[in-house]
């Protein structure tokens, strides 16, 4: 018995997972979009960990594979396989944390990234309009660059990090939301369509409860060919077709025949009009049950709902027109 478990725990000593004494300090830098296994193969060859496959397999496991944070690790003394992935997914040494909220646009979000010294809003605009950053969007040959697909959250960034590299996160946590995400059974978008809806969807209330219904309205006038006249893609779509937007709508702008204006034209807009956070993206992908086809904005930013255009001019007349 004293034999077996002195085995016993000389074998768990060795295992893959057993503490590795590490000499010394040893830095990491994780590069942006590094996969988990790469990572655990590079703390292989520098000694940290016994076993790369271990570490993956531990990451999986635990789900800690999708935070891992990219930039500076640095390892020392007595650490376990658990005590490296912490410090993994623990920010990093000189981070800069940038929160780019939904809804706003890709030039937007380039003034958010100046301002907080990361890099140029040029350098921004370059990298979204990379084409391989659209093709591993997946975004339309019409949208304006990776429009969309330029997820909105709190990102840890380290000093020397690229526009493309962040852009190329941005992307991939949108890939990684998207596919997290189940359409309504017998959805007929296609996932541009639905990431573009999504967008019109953000851009067009900030209560989260209304979403689902907002998203019905628009899915019932597409399904009849209807306009889906929404305010936002005219005004999104007005500077990229070379008209001063000075942020006074006005009737000659619903007028105006413009890729973007869906008061013109029918179906969805060429692409996104912002980045959809998960809740529209969500939203998008399963409308509330309802037959409504209006909407319009109430004083405290709510809406309210039709069935018949009788009933939206009604509700236009007391929530707009008085004002």
């Amino acid at each position: 018995m004293i034999v077996t478990l002195v085995l016993a725990v000389a074998a768990l000593a060795y295992t893959p997972f057993a503490p590795v004494s590490v000499p010394g300090e040893i830095e990491l830098e994780v590069a942006a979009g590094t996969p988990t296994r790469v990572v655990s193969r590079q703390l292989e060859d520098a000694g940290v960990i016994r076993n790369a496959t271990a570490l993956e397999l531990l990451a999986r496991v635990t789900r800690l594979d999708r935070e891992v944070r990219f930039g500076k690790h640095v390892f020392s003394g007595r650490m376990s396989a658990v005590d490296v992935l912490v410090e993994l997914t623990t920010p990093p040494r000189d981070t800069v944390r940038v929160t780019i909220p939904e809804g706003l646009s890709w030039r937007e979000a380039a003034a958010i990234f100046e301002a907080a010294g990361v890099f140029s809003a040029a350098d921004y605009q370059e990298a979204v309009c990379d084409p391989g950053l659209i093709r591993l969007a997946g975004a339309g040959p019409e949208a304006n660059c990776t429009e969309g697909y330029l997820f909105p959250d709190t990102y840890e960034l380290t000093p020397g990090m690229s526009a493309l590299e962040v852009a190329n996160m941005q992307v991939r946590q949108f890939r990684e939301v998207i596919e997290e995400l189940s359409p309504a059974e017998g959805l007929e978008l296609s996932e541009r369509e639905i990431v573009t809806l999504a967008s019109v969807i953000e851009k067009e209330t900030s209560k989260p409860e209304e979403r689902e219904i907002i998203s019905a309205v628009f899915h019932n006038r597409l399904r009849r060919g209807m306009k889906l006249q929404a305010d936002p893609t005219v005004i999104y779509g007005l500077p990229l077709s070379g008209q001063e937007w000075t942020g006074n709508l006005q009737r000659k702008h619903l007028r105006a025949d413009i890729p973007y204006n869906t008061y013109v034209r029918r179906g969805l807009p060429p692409g996104p009009i912002c980045n959809p956070g998960r809740g529209a993206l969500a939203a998008a992908m399963n409308p509330a049950d309802s037959k409504y086809l209006y909407f319009v904005a109430r004083k405290d930013g709510s809406h309210r709902f039709s069935n018949t255009l009788a009933e939206h001019n009604k509700a236009v007349r007391e929530h707009q027109l008085r004002r």
